[in-house]
């Protein structure tokens, strides 16, 4: 009997160890469980946070990308805008000068330039055909003193205009020349000039010869014929004489010198400058050929000038036009 009531209570004890131990098991689980939940709780939490934070980088790189975008606008806006100022700038500078001109004309335009045929005012077209004393000490006066002038009892500087005048070019554009003429025949000049402009006729180059200056008359008209320059006075003696030729009193004009040479006729006549050789035969229809049908033959003509294109002496200077006074 007492050893069924000890295997009873044996029993009892192992139950009741049982029941505790499962208790400590279940907690231990219940534990084990929350923990796990806590740590699902804080991976779904970290997983949302790295996707916030994916999206705020995601935000960023946009936004990194839209001010990039902005500041690449921003600079081409700021270029244009430059460009477009710069050009302003120069269309208002080249309006002013054109602007200017019309007020005050050719004064201030520099001579070689280009300008825009389209921006110059016909009502005011003789303010574009100017003629100006020289005065000792003045810019002319210095670029042309020991030069093509020189003191003497022939000329003197109140006896000479300083002309600035508009042509065409070979090129077909509208260029500001000068040129030195005798004060009496200024107005004729000038006229010409404005008739041969009128007509669109083209003239080359129109500096002075001092531009060219080699140290004499001779050699010095003789480098800017070659280089076919249009030029007038020049203090020199006439080519083969030692009488002073009338561009000393400055009464004559060479125009376009390359296509209208200073021809010596021995035979089929013969030129001295090798640039002019294929314009010896006068009925080639080149351009810029002076004829007695060309537009500056009757102009200057009908200003009483003569062209020695008509010298009958054997030479025929086909670039000349004079009209002496003395």
């Amino acid at each position: 009997m007492k050893k069924k009531i000890l295997e009873i209570f044996m029993w009892v004890i192992c139950i009741v160890a049982l029941a505790v131990m499962s208790t400590v098991v279940v907690r231990e689980y219940q534990k084990s469980q929350n923990s796990l939940e806590i740590i699902q709780q804080q991976i779904e939490t970290i997983a949302t946070q790295i996707e916030e934070v994916n999206k705020a980088n995601d935000n960023l790189e946009k936004r990194i990308t839209e001010l990039e975008k902005k500041q690449e606008e921003d600079k081409n806006r700021e270029s244009i805008e430059k460009t477009t100022v710069e050009d302003q700038e120069q269309n208002e500078s080249v309006d002013g000068q054109i602007t200017q001109s019309g007020q005050s004309g050719i004064t201030d335009l520099e001579v070689g330039s280009i300008v825009d045929a389209s921006k110059i005012s016909w009502s005011s077209l003789d303010s574009y055909f100017q003629a100006y004393e020289i005065v000792e000490g003045d810019a002319v006066y210095n670029r042309i003193i020991g030069k093509s002038y020189r003191e003497n009892n022939d000329i003197g500087l109140a006896d000479l205009r300083y002309l600035k005048v508009l042509h065409y070019n070979f090129n077909g554009n509208v260029q500001v020349g000068e040129v030195i003429v005798n004060a009496q025949l200024a107005e004729d000049f000038l006229s010409a000039f404005k008739s041969l402009y009128e007509e669109h006729y083209e003239i080359q180059s129109m500096y002075l010869i001092d531009n060219y200056w080699t140290g004499d008359g001779a050699t010095s008209d003789n480098a800017s014929i070659e280089v076919n320059n249009t030029s007038a006075f020049c203090y020199r003696t006439a080519t083969g004489s030692s009488k002073l030729s009338n561009h000393a009193y400055g009464c004559a004009i060479d125009i376009n010198s390359q296509q209208n040479p200073y021809v010596t006729y021995d035979g089929n006549g013969s030129c001295y400058h090798e640039n002019a050789q294929q314009y010896l035969d006068r009925t080639s229809g080149l351009d810029h050929v002076i004829t007695h049908e060309d537009i500056c033959y009757q102009v200057f003509t009908n200003l009483g000038f003569s062209w020695g294109g008509d010298w009958s002496n054997g030479i025929k200077d086909f670039q000349h036009f004079e009209k002496p006074l003395y």
